[in-house]
């Protein structure tokens, strides 16, 4: 039933390709004088956060060094992640984006890191017996 349902653990891939369309159709609309320096870097930053969860969800962990390897991905998806925050505060600085599109974006973001973090520990927990 619908009311049972929870969080899906591949949850953390979907929201992040939402993140990146949506970032993506956000900076079309800012001003073409700031493509290069406030448009395309939060886009690449939202690229970047889908490549970098996909990565990690493409390694199948057999032994620690490849656990490590899906959790460096993780890692680097976190750290995009609180600098996509930054790079949208300066946004709204400078363009005074409408509060209900900054909401749903921080939310987007806050629910990514949510979902990446719980990916971690879920993580941790499983592999943390491989050879």
């Amino acid at each position: 039933m619908k009311s049972q349902r929870t969080t899906s653990t591949m949850e953390f891939l979907a929201t992040a390709r939402k993140l990146q369309i949506y970032s993506i159709q956000k900076c079309v609309n800012f001003p073409k004088r700031y493509t290069f320096y406030v448009s395309q870097p939060i886009a690449n930053s939202a690229t970047r956060i889908y490549e970098y969860v996909k990565c990690a969800n493409s390694i199948y962990p057999l032994n620690q060094h490849e656990a490590q390897l899906r959790r460096d991905y993780l890692i680097k998806a976190n750290a995009e992640l609180n600098s996509l925050t930054s790079q949208l505060e300066v946004a709204q600085e400078l363009f005074g984006i409408e509060m209900k599109t900054l909401q749903k974006w921080a939310d987007m973001v806050n629910t990514e890191i949510r979902l990446v973090k719980a990916v971690m520990k879920a993580d941790r927990d499983r592999y943390k017996t491989l050879p």
